[in-house]
């Protein structure tokens, strides 16, 4: 892997050479890998050259997804474990099926329950993790859909297709054709911050900037967007952690 010299630290970074880019473009994953999408026509010299200018930010990126980390240390899957479901935190409890097939997860007196067969180790853990994901991916699905229902038509814009992803680094993205995708992790939250990142997507139908007119338009749907945005600010990395 290539890497720079920054303050006698090494600083290594992926290449992704892409066909339809005409710049470049660098960004540092929670992993703390740093990554450079670049034209096919850039020589290594002068991508070498961009990532030595941005050292000092990939270093800052770096720490502070290493502090990120230390603060909330992700998930052990274990039992009485918190998992927050729509903003509100439920333990998980663990139960045994003997001949489950597919390992699922549900709510169940206010608990939130993984069911899996006889798994033990790293095939119990990646067994509750798979079922805990289609769990909340399904949650913020339903939740999800009723919201774009909800604010559609109110804003008399045509969405096209709700997808559920694992982005390592958005909540949210709303692509020309009007598709729109969200994280699975979006109902850890509260129902208003849910809310507030899908009808920020539904706005991009009307404009597909950040300019004035488009903090209006969202304005006018939730007054209260602020407050919504500062939360997801402020306890949205926390969440992403799992």
């Amino acid at each position: 892997m290539p890497f720079i010299l920054y303050r006698r630290q090494r600083i290594e970074f992926k290449v992704l050479v892409t066909q339809r880019s005409k710049t470049m473009a660098l960004k540092v994953h929670r992993n703390g890998v740093a990554e450079v999408r670049a034209p096919k026509f850039m020589t290594r010299a002068q991508v070498r050259q961009f990532v030595s200018r941005r050292s000092s930010w990939i270093v800052e990126r770096q720490c502070y997804f290493r502090e990120l980390k230390r603060r909330h240390p992700g998930k052990e899957l274990k039992n009485g474990e918190s998992f927050s479901v729509l903003g509100r935190n439920l333990r998980l409890k663990l139960e045994r099926r003997q001949g489950l097939e597919v390992p699922y997860c549900q709510v169940e007196d206010r608990r939130l329950k993984v069911v899996v067969d006889g798994q033990e180790g790293d095939a119990l853990r990646a067994a509750m993790s798979s079922a805990v994901r289609s769990w909340y991916s399904a949650l913020t699905e339903r939740k999800a859909s009723a919201v774009v229902r909800k604010h559609a038509r109110a804003l008399a814009v045509k969405p096209g297709k709700l997808r559920i992803g694992d982005q390592a680094m958005r909540w949210a993205s709303c692509s020309k054709s009007g598709d729109i995708r969200l994280n699975w992790r979006l109902s850890m939250m509260p129902i208003p911050v849910l809310e507030y990142v899908i009808v920020h997507e539904l706005c991009h139908l009307k404009t597909h900037d950040h300019s004035a007119r488009f903090w209006r338009i969202l304005k006018s749907v939730l007054p209260d967007f602020e407050r919504r945005r500062q939360w997801l600010r402020r306890e949205g990395p926390g969440v992403a952690i799992f």
